[in-house]
C-alpha cells in the first residue's frame, strides 16, 4: 500500500478535510439515538410529571415549551433536527471531497504509469501483447478509487461509532465498553483472517483479466484476418476459454466472500444478543433506564449494521492490493536511458554502424553480426536480403529502438550512447514496414509530426507522395476522416499518406523499411 500512500500525498489536506467532515457527519448522527433515548425517559415514561416519582405534575404546554426549570419536548424536537441538518450537511460536502479526491488520485495514478510506460524501450512493448499495459492502468484506478471511497465513508465511520458509544457506555456501565470493543476487534480479526485467500485468488484474475485484455485487443486489431480465413467460432472459442477461467477464479472468491459474511454476519447476530442481554440485566439492576436502552440498541445497529460491510471493504482492499501490485511490476521496469548530459547533436550528416551485433531478448540466435557501414549526407543506400534476413532491425537500430549487444552506432562523430534519441527523431522521416496511420482525417495524420505546418506544406508533401487519386475521392479532401469510421484506404494509399507524413517533416535522415511495397 506504499504506493497508494505515495499517490494520494498531494491531496493529504483534502483527504484531512474529508475526515474531519466524516467525524462530524458520524458524531452529529450519533446524538440522534441519545436524544430519542432522553425524550423517552423524561417524556414518554411519565408524561403527565416532572419526575420519575411522580411528585411533580406538569401541564400540557409545559410538556411542550417546558418551563423554567425544566425542558419542554418542542427544545429536544428542534435539536433531533438541528443535528439531523449539521449531519446531512457535513455528508454533503464529504461525498463531494471524496469525490474530488478519489478523481483526482485515479487521473495522477493512470497519467504517472501511462507516462512511464511511453518511455519504456522499444522492446518492452514488443514482448507483451497490446491491451495488457492499459488493462493493468485501468484495473488500479478503478480499484484503487473504489477502497479509498469505501475506507473513508464506511471503514472511518465504524472506527468514530466505536469510539463514541464506548465513550457514551461506560458513562453508565463500565461493563457495557468490552463487548463493543471486543466484539468489533474479534469481527476485524476474523474478517482479515479470512480475507486472505481472497487476496491469493485476486491475484489470478488480475494477472488472466490482463491476458484476456491483450488476446481480445489482438483479435479485434486482426478482425480482418480472422473473418478472411474464416476462423471467427476458433478465435471465439480462444476467448472465451480465458473468460471461463476468469469465471473460475470469481466464483471462487464469491464462494470465499459469501463464506466471510456468514461468519461475520453470525459473529455480528451473536454479539448483539450478548448486549441484548448484558443491557435488559443492567436495567433489572436498576443501572439503566428504558430510554438509555433504546439508544444502546440504536447504536448497535449504528455500530454492528456498518461492520457487515467489512466483507466489502477487505475484498475492496484485496482487489486494490493485487492491481497495485501488477501497477508496481510495471513502474518497476526501467525506462529507456538517457545520457544526463547529452552532446548536442546539431544536422546528421554522418551515420556509421561500427561492427554491430544485435539479439532479441526472447531469441537464441544473433538477428544481426558485426554489421558496419558509413552514410554520409546526400548519400542514398539500400540493404537488400531475404525475408527475416534483419533488414527492419537493421532500421531499428538506426533510430535508436533498440541497442546493439556489441559495437558502436556514430552519428557525426559521436557515440549514439552520448546523445538524445530525442534530438535525433526530431530529424528523422521514417515510414515503417507496417503502415500506422491514426483514427482521425487526412490532415491530423500529416500534422502529427509537424504541426506547425502550412497548408501549402501539406499540399505538397500529397503532391510527392502521388496522393491525387486519393484526395479525388475524398468529399472533404484533406479534412476526410480516414480508418476507422471513415474513408477506407487500400494497402497502397495508406503507403502514400505514410510517406508525405514522411516528407512533411523536412527530415536530414530519411528511412523507408518497405515502405512501397503495397505501391
Amino acid at each position: 500500500m506504499k504506493t497508494l500512500i505515495k499517490y494520494i500525498k498531494p491531496y493529504k489536506w483534502l483527504v484531512a478535510l474529508a475526515f474531519l467532515l466524516a467525524i462530524i457527519n458520524q458524531i452529529f448522527s450519533l446524538f440522534d439515538p441519545m436524544l430519542v433515548g432522553k425524550i423517552i425517559d423524561l417524556f414518554a415514561n411519565h408524561p403527565k410529571h416532572f419526575d420519575v416519582n411522580k411528585t411533580l405534575a406538569r401541564t400540557e404546554n409545559e410538556f411542550i415549551f417546558g418551563s423554567t426549570a425544566y425542558h419542554g419536548l418542542l427544545f429536544f424536537i428542534v435539536l433531533l433536527i438541528g443535528t439531523a441538518m449539521m449531519s446531512r450537511i457535513a455528508k454533503a460536502f464529504q461525498d463531494y471531497t471524496v469525490n474530488v479526491i478519489i478523481q483526482k488520485f485515479g487521473a495522477s495514478i493512470f497519467t504517472t504509469g501511462l507516462q512511464h510506460s511511453m518511455q519504456l524501450p522499444f522492446q518492452d512493448f514488443e514482448d507483451q501483447r497490446s491491451g495488457e499495459t492499459l488493462s493493468i492502468l485501468t484495473k488500479v484506478r478503478t480499484d484503487t478509487e473504489k477502497f479509498i471511497a469505501y475506507f473513508i465513508n464506511v471503514f472511518l465511520s465504524i472506527i468514530i461509532s466505536v469510539v463514541f458509544v464506548s465513550v457514551y457506555a461506560y458513562k453508565l456501565h463500565w461493563s457495557i465498553v468490552p463487548i463493543y470493543m471486543g466484539g468489533s476487534i474479534l469481527i476485524g480479526f476474523t474478517t482479515s483472517l479470512l480475507s486472505k485467500k481472497i487476496k491469493t485468488i485476486q491475484k489470478n484474475i488480475v494477472k488472466e483479466t490482463t491476458v484476456l485484455a491483450g488476446s481480445t485487443t489482438e483479435s479485434l486489431r486482426n478482425i480482418e484476418l480472422v473473418k478472411s480465413l474464416g476462423l471467427t467460432n476458433e478465435e471465439i472459442k480462444r476467448l472465451n476459454n480465458n473468460t471461463y477461467k476468469i469465471l473460475g477464479l470469481e466464483l471462487r472468491k464469491v464462494k470465499s466472500f459469501r463464506t466471510l459474511n456468514f461468519i461475520q454476519g453470525t459473529l455480528i447476530n451473536f454479539l448483539r444478543q450478548i448486549i441484548t442481554f448484558t443491557l435488559l440485566w443492567l436495567i433489572f439492576r436498576d443501572v439503566l433506564t428504558t430510554g438509555q436502552f433504546i439508544s444502546l440498541q440504536f447504536y448497535s445497529f449504528f455500530i454492528f449494521g456498518p461492520m457487515q460491510e467489512i466483507g466489502n471493504i477487505i475484498l475492496s482492499y484485496r482487489e486494490a492490493q493485487a492491481s497495485l501490485a501488477k501497477f508496481d511490476e510495471l513502474m518497476q521496469k526501467t525506462p529507456e536511458q538517457k545520457p544526463l548530459k547529452p552532446l548536442t547533436l546539431g544536422k546528421i550528416k554522418t551515420v556509421c554502424f561500427d561492427n554491430i551485433t544485435f539479439k532479441h531478448t526472447t531469441a537464441k540466435y544473433n538477428a544481426l553480426e558485426n554489421i558496419s557501414f558509413t552514410v554520409n549526407e546526400g548519400e542514398t543506400i539500400a540493404f537488400v536480403g531475404p525475408s527475416g534476413s534483419g533488414k527492419s532491425t537493421l532500421v531499428k537500430l538506426l533510430v535508436g529502438l533498440y541497442k546493439p549487444l556489441q559495437g558502436n552506432i556514430i552519428y557525426n562523430d559521436i557515440n549514439a550512447h552520448e546523445i538524445d534519441y530525442d534530438e535525433l527523431r526530431m530529424q528523422i522521416g521514417f515510414v515503417t514496414q507496417d503502415t500506422n496511420l491514426f483514427a482521425g482525417t487526412i490532415k491530423e495524420n500529416l500534422l502529427f509530426v509537424n504541426p506547425k505546418a502550412t497548408a501549402t506544406e501539406l499540399q505538397e508533401a500529397l503532391n510527392k507522395a502521388s496522393c491525387k487519386n486519393l484526395l479525388a475521392r475524398a468529399e472533404k479532401g484533406i479534412d476526410t476522416v480516414i480508418g476507422e469510421g471513415g474513408l477506407k484506404l487500400s494497402g497502397g494509399e495508406k503507403q502514400r499518406v505514410s510517406i508525405a507524413r514522411a516528407l512533411l517533416r523536412k527530415p536530414h535522415l530519411l528511412i523507408f523499411d518497405e515502405a512501397t511495397s503495397a505501391l
